[in-house]
């Protein structure tokens, strides 16, 4: 009975020693699962707790009691292996590691494209020579719309396949062309310069803005008066001939400009193109003209065509020396808002302001829609000036009477 006493309490203790060498076990089991399998962002509130780590450094103390502990933005992925994916997103990537966000592309610095070639010109249902007006535009269009890369001899070919006449066109539109930088060319107007049954000369403003290359805004922008000569075809159609002005070059105000040039530059009732300004500006406009063109103003604002560059040198297929050249006259197509071609009523404005000029003094010659009789100056109209008025003077100095 003693024996049996205390073989029963040896086998008791023998199995609380077992029982706890096994909770041991499981002890030490759990703390090194919870080492290597814990995620890098701790989990909700219900996942187990992690025993403390009596081997883990202790966080250094600054001295005060109070502890140095990085914020979450300072750590910069320093001690992640090299042999880590990083994940772009800056969250955990697919092995639960988490890592440090690229840098994103800086999309301010991407290259911008200016805007589409505008339109091309259609004319005016009243349009006389319709079809040499559209193909004299589609000639200043195609040299002042290109991109930054364009070849000024490519662009000629794109007006003509004969390689003599494209030769000279290049030539021609090196004026316009500018490597590296792209332009965009608006037809404003494309006016009746002259004609024969086999010959036409079409003068035709174009705004002209430049920019460079990988930019939309442009750098710079010239408005140019053309003149483009066309041919009869074997097939009747016209087709192009040459450039024969692309509108003259660039001319910077001169620090003496007279006040009366002045004014008539600076007058906003007056809407001239650059062409037009930069002959101002060589001092090739008589004043007596330029008198002239501000007392139009007086009575209404009007845009200009030309006045010397641009404009067939001599009156188209003669060998009469052109007042334009000399500096003496401006044709006007548009009156306020109004283009003379629409406007052949007696009754519009442009009539009335016509009646008013062919009455002066000072004018020499007068061409428009209309003939008027017992007028003071030498008035006449044709084909050719269905579509502006033109304006002569006498030189300055020219005695009234």
């Amino acid at each position: 009975m003693k024996r049996s006493s205390v073989f029963r309490q040896w086998l008791a203790l023998a199995g609380a020693a077992l029982f706890f060498a096994s909770s041991v076990l499981l002890f030490y089991e759990r703390v090194i699962t919870a080492d290597d399998d814990a995620p890098a962002i701790p989990d909700d509130s219900d996942a187990p707790a992690i025993p403390d780590d009596s081997d883990a450094p202790a966080i250094p103390d600054d001295g005060d009691g109070a502890v140095d502990v990085p914020a979450p933005n300072e750590t910069d992925g320093a001690d992640i292996g090299a042999d880590v994916k990083v994940a772009e997103s800056g969250v955990p990537s697919a092995d639960g590691v988490t890592t440090t966000t690229e840098p994103a592309e800086d999309v301010s610095a991407a290259p911008v494209a200016p805007t589409p070639f505008p339109d091309h010109f259609e004319p005016s249902p009243n349009e006389v020579q319709a079809d040499a007006k559209r193909l004299g535009a589609v000639v200043a269009h195609q040299i002042t719309n290109y991109g930054p890369d364009s070849s000024v001899i490519e662009l000629a070919a794109g007006v003509t396949a004969d390689p003599a006449r494209a030769d000279a066109l290049a030539r021609g539109a090196a004026t316009v062309h500018h490597p590296g930088m792209w332009s965009r060319g608006t037809i404003e107007y494309a006016q009746l310069g002259g004609h024969l049954d086999d010959r036409i000369s079409i003068m035709v403003v174009v705004h002209q803005e430049l920019g460079g290359e990988g930019t939309a805004d442009a750098e710079r922008a010239e408005t140019r008066t053309m003149d483009v000569r066309l041919v009869r075809g074997a097939s009747g159609a016209w087709e192009f001939e040459e450039l024969a002005s692309a509108g003259g070059q660039p001319v910077a105000r001169p620090a003496d400009l007279s006040p009366l040039a002045a004014s008539v530059v600076d007058d906003p009732r007056i809407d001239l193109p650059d062409s037009a300004i930069w002959d101002i500006y060589s001092g090739y406009t008589d004043h007596a003209l330029l008198e002239a063109m501000l007392d139009i103003a007086e009575r209404t604002p009007y845009s200009v065509i030309v006045l010397k560059t641009g404009h067939p040198h001599n009156v188209f297929g003669t060998d009469r020396l052109s007042n334009h050249t000399v500096g003496r006259a401006v044709d006007i197509h548009k009156v306020d808002s109004e283009l003379v071609i629409d406007s052949h009523d007696a009754t519009s404005s442009i009539y009335a302001l016509s009646e008013w000029l062919v009455s002066r003094h000072d004018i020499r010659e007068f061409g428009s829609p209309w003939r008027f009789d017992d007028a003071v100056a030498h008035n006449f109209t044709n084909e050719v000036h269905h579509d502006h008025l033109h304006v002569g003077v006498f030189p300055e100095g020219h005695a009234a009477g």
